[in-house]
């Protein structure tokens, strides 16, 4: 910013411009998918766009496009957390938790700590009436949460 323009208007300061992949996570955030995959489309494609991709095709019940979005994600990353976690949900909503359970795992393999694997790794888990395992894998989840929260568990 020039020396003249902070002499006029002080308290200006440069914003920062917002960037496609921005813009589709306050999109999906506002239930708005059309609006996060028109956003998605200008954005560089990798492994976190692809996936965000995925989620809004989702949001859309696209999800044969949906699943190729995601493995588009591991194409990039291989071991990209979300996209293992989302191909879990996938399998989870089609009634296979035990593929489901594999996918959650290789997310927490690649991201031990990532909260929401362990939250959906609980899910799958109960529903086969490994109760115990579910239990253990939602206390992690709800430890995790609470710390990027900024609580304590």
């Amino acid at each position: 910013m020039s020396a003249a323009l902070r002499l006029v208007w002080p308290g200006l300061r440069r914003r920062r411009p917002e960037h496609a992949f921005e813009r589709a996570t306050r999109a999906l955030a506002g239930q708005r998918p059309h609006e996060a995959l028109a956003a998605l489309d200008a954005a560089p494609l990798d492994a976190a766009t692809a996936n965000k991709r995925g989620v809004a095709l989702v949001a859309l019940g696209r999800r044969a496009a949906a699943l190729e979005a995601f493995c588009d994600a591991l194409g990039f990353d291989e071991r990209h957390a979300p996209a293992l976690t989302n191909i879990g949900n996938l399998l989870l909503e089609d009634g296979l938790p035990n593929d489901a359970i594999d996918y959650f795992r290789a997310a927490l393999v690649a991201q031990p700590l990532y909260g929401i694997a362990h939250r959906n790794l609980a899910v799958a888990l109960k529903r086969l009436g490994r109760r115990r395992e579910a239990v253990r894998a939602l206390r992690t989840a709800a430890r995790l949460e609470g710390r990027r929260a900024g609580g304590g568990a």
